[in-house]
């Protein structure tokens, strides 16, 4: 982490300021050291450049599995496509510039993390976190610097100054949470007065009982992630033939949804080569079975849990990952 960026960061556990103690620096960074609450003397290290505020074993352990197994998979500058960067704009409609202090949610590999340190600005600052070890997939990408502040912590107790952020995105996290409503509540409470806030979230509808996936990760999700990985792998290449006959055959539309409901990911709409294509549907085969949460909701409940937030201008729509929902924290002056 930056030296600097001390100033935003407090103690998760009591509010209190930390004090940064470096052991080993690199280019005005600390590479290794701890931060220390001067309240209630609670440490947390700082390892390979990146404060660590959670245990190593959580919740989220699958996503940091797949993300260092596929540290570059869905980046643009891998797959030779715009589809982060697309998905990115279109989803929280930002511009480019304006000197914005930035959080992004849950960043798996940081495949969004080019996209919104652009929208930061020169003098802003993304800061970044997951729950899971990916954020040792995400440095590897996204380097430490005086714009570039990257955590592992928990969405719900963060270790952040209230009211501290100008825009947060929370993109494909919030539907593998245990809570997705005390999540959004987490993180509208760091925003500012006036903050926007943008997320997504798994929908249920009327598809969400012929969703395969959901029938068979009552057993998945218990697989050790190696065992399951490498299951998933043999099986997208035995299934393969049956993915080309598909795309051969069907319309693009119902071709898809087919291969989806045999549990064979399939983004040829991306305009990704063969190799990427199997590549991509390595990492979503296992993506779809092994969090330890999935909990797809209504679109009426994710406007709810937004409002009850306390966001203002709620709007949600069908979007990128099922629903799209974004609102703006009010005011001072709208709340008197």
């Amino acid at each position: 982490m930056y030296k600097e960026h001390v100033q935003y960061l407090a103690c998760p556990l009591c509010g209190g300021d930390l004090e940064a103690v470096a052991e080993k620096e690199e280019n005005l960074c600390i590479k290794q050291g701890r931060l220390v609450c001067e309240h209630c003397y609670k440490h947390y290290p700082i390892i390979s450049f990146i404060p660590r505020f959670v245990a190593v074993k959580n919740y989220a352990e699958s996503f940091g599995f797949e993300w260092l197994m596929h540290k570059k998979t869905q980046y643009d500058s891998k797959s030779g496509v715009d589809a982060s960067k697309k998905r990115f704009y279109e989803e929280t409609q930002w511009s480019i510039g304006g000197n914005h202090i930035i959080l992004e949610a849950g960043c798996g590999s940081g495949r969004f993390s080019p996209h919104a340190l652009k929208v930061c600005g020169g003098g802003g600052i993304l800061i970044s976190f997951d729950y899971s070890h990916a954020v040792d997939a995400s440095i590897l990408s996204n380097k430490p610097s005086k714009n570039f502040l990257l955590l592992q912590a928990n969405i719900f107790e963060l270790p952040l100054k209230k009211g501290l952020i100008d825009k947060c995105f929370c993109f494909g996290v919030l539907q593998h949470t245990p809570d997705a409503s005390r999540a959004i509540r987490a993180l509208v409470d760091v925003l500012k007065d006036g903050g926007a806030f943008v997320c997504d979230h798994y929908p249920f509808n009327e598809n969400t009982i012929f969703n395969t996936k959901y029938w068979v990760r009552p057993i998945s999700k218990r697989i050790p992630h190696k065992m399951l990985y490498n299951f998933g792998k043999k099986y997208i290449n035995f299934m393969w033939g049956v993915f080309k006959f598909n795309r051969r055959t069907f319309s693009p539309q119902r071709a898809n949804r087919l291969n989806w409901r045999l549990l064979i990911p399939d983004y040829s709409s991306e305009g990704l080569s063969e190799e990427q294509l199997k590549e991509w549907a390595y990492l979503d085969f296992f993506d779809m079975l092994a969090p330890a949460y999935d909990k797809p909701i209504l679109m009426q409940t994710l406007y709810k849990y937004l409002v009850q937030s306390g966001l203002e201008d709620v709007h949600v729509k069908p979007g990128y990952n099922g629903w799209e929902g974004r609102g703006i924290k009010p005011a001072i002056s709208s709340k008197s």
